[in-house]
This record gives structure tokens, sequence and C-alpha cells, in this order.
């Protein structure tokens, strides 16, 4: 008995008799489909994690590592940030009096910096141990310029003071002249007389030295308009009463009637004090006029600023 013949039988890979089961068909907006299912790809609103707003680049590790380290104190590192409210604040602070800048820059090199969204900053992994060495550097040599700095303005400060004093009066070098005789006041010696300067208030004014000169020592900028300087080294003593000393207590004349200039010396030049002067005190001095060589008339005034007394002196030629 013959029997009919058949096609043979399909095998699979692994040569069994079993056939293979067809994919299983996929849904697409509520329909299946048929075929393999594809793999997932992100949206374009979508980081590759799934945040949104992943399209936007995220900010810079070494720009805002560079704008905490220089620009801190004014809030540029956090302007750049996105952080408007916060820069502002720390702009008008200085940087948190400095505090917040340093705070800033310690959050930014240990990588916990985030900018308004929430972000990581981009290539910190990367920069992060060369932007701490190059932080080191400089909070080491900023640290070096304060000390020599310091250390530098305070030696100036002390050379200064240690000159103040130490420096010398400048001496003033003795002109030929004869006695002073005063047109008023009555004379108790050679060169000194006693001028009475209020009721109940006399006073004995003497002339120690005088020069004539065309330099000041220590004021060689300033240049006589009268042809020199006449220096006088006084001395205002109170007899009676309570007088006041000061160079303004003086006037000079030349030959001509014309003023001279009173001049305000400089310290270290031994300038008349000003000052109260009680009953048995007294004070010494420097004062000097820009006036014309020659016969001179010195006047003493009063408390009202009128005429108390008077002398003339010659100060020698080429003095």
């Amino acid at each position: 008995m013959s029997h009919p013949s058949y096609p043979p039988v399909p095998q699979d890979d692994a040569g069994s008799s079993v056939p293979q089961v067809p994919a299983a068909p996929y849904s697409h907006n509520g329909q299946f489909q048929g075929g393999a299912q594809a793999s997932y790809q992100p949206g374009p609103g979508t980081s590759p994690y799934g945040i949104p707003g992943g399209e936007i680049p995220a900010k810079s590790f070494m720009t805002t590592w560079i704008l905490a380290l220089l620009l801190g104190g004014f809030g540029v590192d956090r302007f750049y940030l996105g952080k408007i409210g916060t820069g502002i604040a720390k702009l008008l602070t200085a940087g948190g009096f400095g505090i917040w800048s340093i705070v800033d820059l310690i959050i930014t090199l240990t990588g916990n910096a985030r900018d308004k969204q929430g972000r990581p900053l981009a290539g910190y992994p990367e920069n992060k141990k060369k932007a701490w060495i190059i932080t080191i550097v400089v909070w080491f040599a900023g640290l070096i310029a304060g000390i020599v700095s310091t250390v530098l303005s305070l030696s100036l400060v002390a050379a200064a003071v240690q000159q103040a004093g130490t420096s010398p009066v400048a001496p003033l070098p003795s002109a030929s002249q004869g006695p002073l005789i005063p047109s008023s006041g009555t004379a108790s010696e050679a060169n000194t007389f006693t001028v009475t300067v209020d009721e109940g208030t006399t006073v004995k004014v003497g002339v120690i030295d005088s020069l004539y000169t065309q330099e000041i020592p220590s004021m060689s900028y300033m240049k006589p308009a009268n042809g020199g300087f006449l220096v006088l080294e006084v001395s205002w003593e109170t007899v009676t009463g309570t007088s006041f000393a000061a160079p303004t207590n003086f006037e000079a004349y030349d030959a001509d009637g014309k003023q001279g200039e009173l001049l305000f010396l400089e310290e270290g030049l031994g300038s008349l004090p000003m000052g109260t002067v009680a009953s048995g005190e007294a004070k010494q001095g420097v004062i000097a006029f820009d006036i014309k060589n020659g016969p001179t008339t010195v006047v003493i005034a009063d408390v009202y600023g009128e005429e108390a007394a008077t002398f003339t002196l010659t100060p020698a030629a080429g003095q």
C-alpha cells in the first residue's frame, strides 16, 4: 500500500521541529503594530536622564571658579550662575565682608556649586585638581605679599617717627647787629624789653638771634617774593597776668614801610609755639618774614591787634 508524500517539516536554527514564535506586536496610539518594538529615544525637551530643560548647556566649572576667585567680592560668580538676587546682595556687602566670597569659592572647588536650575557644573571632575592647586598658590602668594607690605609699612612709620623725634632744630647762624632799641616799652637788658599787651598783663620779649637768608632749611621750595627771609629767634615771657604767645603777635616792615609776609614754618624748625603763657612762664621759638633786606622795624601787637611796642634791627649784609 503506498503512502502520500508530504513536504518536509521546517526546522529552526537549533534543529528542532518546533516552529519559532513570532514577535509580539506593540501598541502605538492605542493600536497594535506588528514587528519588533523600537528602543527608547529621549524627546527634544529632556536630557539623557529625563531632566526637563536638558537642552540648555550646563554652566562651566572653570568659568565659575575663576570668577569666584578673582571677582567673588562683586558677586560676579553668582550672576554667571543666574542667581541675580544673591549676586546683588553679595555685591552690596562686598562679598559678605569677604566671608561669603571665601565660602562660595570653597563650595565651587568641592563640586557642590549649582546653577539656577540646580544642575552641577560642567567640567568639574577633570579640572578640580588644577583649580585647587592654583587657588592655594594664589592664596599663599597673597598672604606673603600682605605680610611683606605690612612689615614695610611699619618700618617706614617707625623710621619717620624716629627721624621726627631725633631731627634737631635747624640752628640760626649769628648775624652781627647792635643792641635792639625799642621805640616804646621799657628795655630791661640788651635785646630784651617789657611790653604791656593788656590791662594788668605785661610780657618780656627778647630777640635771641637773627638771620637774613635766601633759603629756609627744609623749605627750599619756598622762594622769597621780596628779596629774602628775615628769621628771628625770640622769647616770650609773661611777667604779670596771663598772655598768649603766637607768631602772629609780631609784624615786620622794611625801610620803605612795606609790611613783610609772616611765614608759617614747618615742624622741625622750632616755630614759636602758640598757647597761653602763665605768669612766670616763657616760650621760645622762631618767627620768619618774607621782606627786603635792610633796616627792619618789628612791631609787637597787644591783645587787640594794636601796636604795643616796636624795635628796629639791621641784619648783616650778605646773610
